[in-house]
């Protein structure tokens, strides 16, 4: 399972040269802005993630902007309106991933053909129940609120990818968890 560290906006070139010298998959903001402008130019070959919803193409062009190498479009909006939004954030150069915050957001994510999709819950258990049910074929990047080590463990071999919030990459163990979930 591939980590991606959620760096904050407090030093974020510092936590991205950090994150790349542990290897990390990719790195992730909350939202578009400087902090991920200077990740991005600390590490340069790191992808980036912008986490915030995007509802139109202003909202792609900024994250774009900003240095997001794939960004979250609501997987419950009509299909044409995901389609649209999808097409312009790959004729950008990102990634599209549909954002859905439970099960049934998940099966919409398939439904409208998305490729990938960020699937934000509570809880491990709740990511695993989630993707139960989605193709095989679908990348699943799973972002569970307050996760802790433990509950990125319980989340290897069901999704492809884990967001991994500031308290669990800043921990001395951190070094520990990469090899044993992402080797």
């Amino acid at each position: 399972m591939a980590l991606v560290g959620l760096v904050g906006s407090e030093a974020p070139a510092e936590d991205a040269a950090r994150l790349h010298e542990l290897n990390i998959s990719a790195l992730a903001f909350a939202e578009a802005g400087l902090a991920m402008q200077g990740a991005a130019r600390a590490t340069r070959t790191v992808p980036s993630l912008c986490l915030s919803r995007v509802s139109d193409r202003d909202g792609a062009l900024a994250a774009r902007y900003h240095g997001a190498d794939g960004v979250c479009i609501d997987a419950t909006l009509p299909l044409d309106d995901w389609d649209r939004l999808a097409k312009g954030a790959r004729t950008m150069r990102m990634l599209p991933l549909a954002l859905a915050e439970s099960r049934e957001g998940a099966e919409a994510a398939a439904k409208v053909g998305a490729r990938a999709v960020l699937l934000r819950c509570a809880s491990a258990d709740e990511v695993i129940e989630a993707v139960a049910s989605l193709p095989r074929a679908l990348t699943v990047v799973a972002e569970v609120l307050s996760a802790d080590a433990d509950a990125l463990r319980r989340l290897v071999g069901h999704v492809d990818a884990a967001i991994v919030p500031p308290g669990v990459h800043k921990s001395a163990q951190f070094p520990a968890l990469v090899a044993e979930v992402d080797p």
